[in-house]
């Protein structure tokens, strides 16, 4: 552990030091120190001058926690925190630095000095792909748990990383989308995180994203990296690329990146060259050097290596499990919860055996232990009582993140040898040749290989067995079996596709790549492909480039229907053939299939008939239901994957005691289920201790301590996903044209009602908010808020005391109110706090784009009080 602070690594004696070393090193030593190296050890990847002391950079994957690469290294293992936005849900910075601890910590002791995050991204659209990797839509409540991570990492001697500078809301066409946005915007929303964890934090590092911002992409703009990181925000350490994001060498280097990251490989012998013939000068390599020692000479990092050590795993698994608690936002609850005098639990959801339920891609964990659900109630319930298992679901797989219907239930199929799913055969080229490489029985017709099957990024159910990476290039599958349906009538097969196919039942080509919409609703069995009704469709667009950061997306994936007419109880022969051959279809972008369909209505898979007979029959069913979240690609849609929705409306007709746990990283639909379940619990994506951190919530053990740290929308249409224009963009830019009206500002705004608002969250008590008194301040404090809390239940609680500013007025338009400040307490049954919040000048001025700086607004502003944004307390005026 450093003996500073994790801020404090810069002074004029580190500088002194850093100009020691640099005076040392040949312009080769210095060129090879700013490129950075493919290692599979690490990943991301710097090698030091060993002569001099000065170590390799060996950077670990996060934010959720150290994801290793080294598989000997602690078997691989590090603890799995919750995800980031469950500890934003916390509200507490003091759970921010213990979370900050045990990723500083874990790195030094699996040879890490540098990690990987945080993420300070705001969400934007609730589809983001990496929602579950940042800290919500409130550029404050950002601030404050990413500086408080910040230091708890660099407390340890570890260097922070915060990504993804900047303007980083998407994951469709990541490397290449625009992002246009006004100055004011970037200012007020966008940037103010960055600029806290420079300020407050004392960030070592920071990685440039891969998108564009007005024209430049985010690693080759001087504006961003220079003017405003450098020059507005005093940022002293390391500017790296995010894997590849760099495309140029002098633009780049005389831009202010500091360090490429390789993939296209602009740097090391192209940037020695450049210096050469004078296209970027050896002092503009000797600042990057300068920047990159500074924090490493700084945090004593020569002086104290990292190496391979033990770490406390119980205590770091416990923590793991007290933040997924205090994260836990209770979204709705009729008196259900907490749990008492249940004899019979149906336990229901595809992982509520399995701990699985993660983000996928590079800030996955490996995790030293899991506890499931399941495992988690039976602790807490205790064996005297029963508590009954279905999945209800198959497993949910990274094809969740293919647009187009749910894939067909697997309990409708049987293989050729009456097992319950298709027989399925793999093989490694494109064209069926010689013998597959695997064979066996799959549940579904459903893949999304390249990216998401690279080792460890996965994030699939237990249950799914992945198929090998072999497969995640070009390739083809054969599924065959039989499909049964349970009614007759007239049902709609959706494919979805990115290569070649041919969907046939009973002999009989019902679908091929290259048709148009197909439809047949007769009373014959199959009589479907008569050559006049498949259609030609247009030529296919040419293929984009998908390098590392994958563009994302699904422009160039095809999703075809044909409807069929289906007696029921008969067998139907079923082949399906795919081959992965499109031009684009390589190493990170691979087969992308799902075979789904529309049933009519009220028919579910026996699956989910079994699960709702287990809830008739218990005093309460908990369905725990989880999405598929990672980076490279956004979700299709606000909806939750692989049938799950089915599940929720089946179990609550059967059983009205029913609790729904959302075990995701973002907001989903929770409209459509046909009725409102008992109660609502917001899980997040949990970490290693889900299953007793659920459990403990769910019998009262423990408080559901979180709010929500961002708006639940009820639809895409009440955001920017409401427009093409405005989200995932049209022609390569994607318009930020909603300004500052992100979030919750935005439903205020325009009046809209969300499903659960900004800072929305139960608890097992009730509270009051008391003796508001507001008394103006000066420098940066616009003034200080005093209120009473009040615990007027009858158990310990904790509250989280959120403080808005609202009506300011200004010559700009601005948002009817926004987070000024918060405060989270635990207080006793009966009792009573006062609690004092510090309101920021900043939370009552505007970004002036004429003098490109922050203008205090005039008047009076409403200071008001509550338990969010939509329960407001008690207020009082605020003179400025």
């Amino acid at each position: 552990m450093s003996e500073k602070s994790g801020a404090d690594w810069d002074s004029a004696a580190t500088d002194e030091r850093v100009e020691g070393i640099l005076a040392q090193l040949s312009l080769e030593e210095k060129v090879a120190f700013v490129t950075g190296d493919l290692n599979w050890n690490f990943g991301f990847f710097a090698e030091g001058v060993q002569r001099l002391g000065i170590p390799d950079i060996q950077m670990a994957d996060g934010p959720a926690g150290v994801r290793i690469n080294k598989g000997d290294v602690h078997g691989g293992k590090a603890t799995s925190l919750p995800a980031p936005i469950a500890l934003a849900a916390t509200w507490d910075p003091a759970q921010a630095s213990a979370y900050g601890t045990v990723i500083g910590v874990e790195c030094r002791a699996t040879d890490h000095n540098v990690s990987l995050g945080p993420a300070v991204d705001i969400a934007r659209v609730p589809v983001g792909g990496r929602t579950f990797e940042s800290f919500g839509e409130d550029p404050l409540l950002q601030s404050a748990i990413g500086v408080a991570v910040v230091r708890g990492i660099q407390d340890q001697g570890v260097q922070a990383c915060a990504k993804h500078y900047a303007i980083n809301n998407q994951e469709d066409h990541r490397s290449s989308v625009d992002a246009v946005i006004d100055e004011r915007t970037m200012h007020e929303l966008y940037l103010p995180p960055f600029e806290a964890l420079v300020r407050e934090g004392g960030v070592a590092s920071m990685m440039g994203s891969f998108n564009r911002l007005n024209g430049d992409y985010a690693c080759e703009h001087p504006q961003l990296l220079r003017d405003i990181l450098r020059d507005d925000f005093g940022f002293r350490g390391w500017i790296m690329s995010d894997y590849g994001a760099n495309h140029s060498t002098a633009e780049a280097a005389n831009a202010g990146l500091d360090q490429e990251q390789p993939n296209e490989g602009f740097w090391g012998g192209q940037l020695l060259a450049a210096v050469h013939d004078g296209r970027v000068s050896e002092a503009v390599v000797d600042e990057k050097v300068r920047n990159i020692l500074r924090p490493l000479i700084g945090m004593g990092q020569a002086e104290n290596p990292v190496g391979v050590a033990e770490f406390a795993v119980d205590q770091h698994h416990d923590v793991a499990q007290a933040i997924a608690e205090d994260g836990m936002v209770l979204l709705r609850n009729d008196g259900i919860l907490p749990l008492r005098g249940v004899r019979r639990v149906a336990l229901i959801g595809p992982d509520v055996d399995a701990w699985s339920a993660q983000g996928g891609g590079s800030s996955q964990v490996n995790p030293t232990r899991g506890v499931s659900p399941f495992d988690g109630l039976r602790r807490a319930l205790g064996d005297e009582v029963d508590i009954v298992v279905e999945h209800g679901s198959d497993p949910v797989t990274p094809g969740a993140l293919l647009p187009g219907a749910d894939p067909i239930g697997s309990s409708f199929f049987r293989a050729p040898s009456g097992e319950v799913g298709l027989h399925a055969e793999y093989w490694t080229n494109p064209s069926f040749d010689g013998e597959p490489l695997v064979s066996r029985i799959d549940g579904q017709v459903e893949l999304m290989h390249g990216f998401h099957n690279f080792p460890g990024f996965n994030a699939a159910s237990a249950r799914y067995e992945k198929l090998p990476t072999e497969l995640n290039a070009q390739m083809s599958a054969r599924y065959t079996g039989t499909l049964t349906v349970p009614v007759t009538g007239s049902y709609r097969f959706v494919i979805t596709t990115l290569g070649s196919y041919t969907f046939e039942l009973d002999g009989r080509v019902v679908a091929a790549s290259g048709s148009a919409e197909v439809v047949a609703d007769t009373d014959a069995v199959i009589d479907l492909v008569a050559a006049e009704a498949v259609a030609e469709s247009p030529a296919e667009d040419e293929p984009r480039p998908y390098g590392w950061g994958g563009d994302g997306g699904q422009p160039d994936v095809s999703v075809d229907e044909v409807v069929v007419r289906l007696q029921a109880g008969r067998a139907y022969g079923i082949r399906m053939s795919y081959a992965a051959d499109h031009p684009s279809q390589g190493f990170l972008l691979g087969a992308k299939l799902r075979l789904g369909w529309v049933p009519p209505a009220g028919v579910f898979s026996p699956d989910v008939a079994r699960a709702a007979e287990a809830a008739a029959a218990a005093d309460v069913a908990v369905v725990v239901v989880r999405s598929y979240e990672a980076e490279a690609d956004d979700r299709p849609s606000m909806q939750l994957p692989c049938g799950q929705n089915d599940l929720i409306r089946a179990v609550l007709a059967a059983n009205p005691r029913t609790v729904v746990v959302l075990m995701t990283g973002a907001p989903v639909d929770v409209t459509g289920w046909g009725a409102d379940p008992a109660a609502l619990l917001q899980a997040w994506y949990p970490g290693q201790a889900q299953g007793d951190a659920l459990a403990r919530v769910l019998t009262g053990a423990a408080e559901p301590g979180g709010r929500l740290p961002l708006t639940l929308p009820v639809a895409l249409s009440q955001t920017p996903a409401r427009d093409a224009r405005t989200y995932p963009g049209v022609d390569g830019r994607v318009h930020y044209d909603e300004g500052v009206l992100v979030g919750y500002r935005a439903f205020d705004a325009h009046d809209l009602e969300p499903a659960f608002p900004f800072g929305h969250g139960l608890g097992y008590t009730t509270w009051e908010f008391e003796d508001l008194v507001v008394v103006p301040s000066d420098g940066d404090e616009a003034g200080i808020a005093t209120v009473t809390v009040r615990n007027t239940g009858g158990r310990p609680g904790a509250v989280v005391v959120q403080v808005y500013a609202g009506d300011v007025v200004a010559p700009v338009p601005m948002p009817p109110q926004q987070l000024a400040g918060f405060a989270k307490m635990r207080v006793d049954a009966g009792g009573s706090e006062r609690v004092t919040v510090r309101i920021p000048r900043r939370t009552v001025s505007y970004y002036d784009v004429d003098a490109h700086g922050w203008a205090p607004a005039a008047g009076t502003a409403e200071i008001r009080v509550g338990a969010s944004s939509r329960d407001i307390r008690v207020s009082a005026p605020l003179a400025l």
